[in-house]
């Protein structure tokens, strides 16, 4: 018995159909998603007013001053805007990071005694520089107009776009610019993806990149080559959702909380919002219209594996996986999330297949000639009459 109904089968992914065995981290994915910055000390972080004299004193310390933004924020706040300024000295040796006068001396005076107390030895030794300072997410993250973030623990996945030169804490970072791949990421062929795989906090997402991010089999040859398409809808998916936000005042939980809503309606909108009628009214067609552009880029990514004649089902269901008392969801149907995960787990490993064939070293022959060319005009395989 699987959720109230007979079955061949249960794998230990608790499907009711036999698999070979849980998902294959893919090479093709590798560098692109990171764990945020961990500055182990609350010694990094200026105010306002130090900021502010740090610049006079030396406008070149805004190579190390950066706005700070955590998980937290990003979920809550309806523009998405840092609240803090923090140091970071990267990974640089004490030489470089002490040619910034000003901060090194704020750093050195509240962060030396603290580290010193700590277990770790390089925490103890290098108190200038973050618990994991993460320099090659900030080496990826220099050379792009904009990235994708999400919050490690979350209770909608939920992607935005970001400034390079923010630090990011407690959040997971897409090191990418492109608009088709963040329209993958946030649709709901990779939430029930990520909700299979990693694992959770209470009720809520805890994103894992390693088994959710690492193994998922992105729609062919998506890396190499951009989608106009999927380009496009990404692009409008995310600015109406935050022109929404900024309307409505509200963050990202909140809108989702909207999205979701079975009983949605523009007095339930004001409720929330504490906005006018008419604005309120503004707002209910604004989520609408946010659902049916979700609808349009889960059938964008499911056209781009191939899957036309999978369907999706959207609508108002119950997702089992989620608290019995908020477990309603404007999703794809359960039998085309089972569906989505079977498909997906099958190209995972067929991809882990075709890349472990592709790494494997070919032996020289020895004393043996060289096959001869082959005519490029030749059919070697003509079709059958």
């Amino acid at each position: 018995m699987l959720d109230g109904g007979d079955v061949p089968i249960i794998s230990p992914f608790l499907e009711p159909y036999s698999d070979s065995g849980p998902p294959m981290v893919l090479g093709a994915n590798a560098g692109l998603m990171y764990e945020g910055y961990k500055p182990l000390g609350d010694g990094f972080f200026v105010s306002e007013m130090e900021r502010a004299a740090l610049l006079r004193s030396a406008p070149e310390n805004a190579d190390v001053l950066r706005p700070f933004i955590n998980g937290q924020e990003v979920n809550t706040c309806p523009d998405q805007r840092p609240s803090k300024t923090i140091i970071y000295f990267r990974a640089w040796p004490i030489e470089r990071a002490r040619a910034y006068e000003g901060p090194f001396a704020l750093v050195e005076e509240r962060m030396r005694p603290f580290r010193a107390s700590q277990n770790r030895a390089s925490n103890r030794d290098r108190w200038w520089i973050y618990g994991e300072a993460r320099p090659a997410l900030s080496e990826r993250l220099a050379r792009l107009p904009r990235c994708f973030t999400l919050a490690r623990t979350t209770k909608y996945l939920s992607l935005s776009a970001s400034a390079t030169n923010y630090v990011f804490a407690d959040m997971k970072v897409l090191t990418t610019d492109r608009w088709d791949l963040y329209a993958v990421m946030q649709s709901t062929l990779h939430e029930v993806w990520a909700r299979k795989y990693s694992g959770s906090l209470e009720t809520r997402l805890r994103y894992s990149g390693s088994k959710c991010f690492d193994t998922f089999a992105f729609p062919d040859d998506l890396w190499q080559t951009a989608s106009p398409a999927l380009v496009a809808i990404g692009e409008q998916y995310h600015e109406h959702r935050k022109s929404l936000m900024l309307s409505l005042w509200l963050g990202l939980t909140d809108v989702y909380n909207l999205f979701h809503a079975r009983d949605l309606s523009p007095v339930k909108v004001a409720k929330v919002s504490k906005k006018p009628a008419e604005e309120s009214e503004r707002g209910y067609q604004g989520l609408l219209e946010l659902r049916r552009l979700h609808r349009e880029i889960d059938i964008a990514i499911r056209d781009a594996y191939g899957w036309q004649n999978l369907d999706l089902g959207h609508d108002f269901h119950d997702v089992e996986t989620l608290p019995e008392d908020d477990r309603v969801r404007y999703t794809i149907s359960p039998d085309a999330r089972k569906e989505v995960l079977r498909r997906l787990l099958a190209l995972n490993h067929a991809r882990a297949e075709a890349e472990k064939a592709a790494a494997k070293p070919t032996k020289p022959t020895r004393g043996k000639k060289a096959p001869a060319p082959v005519d490029e005009h030749v059919e070697m395989f003509p079709e059958e009459s």
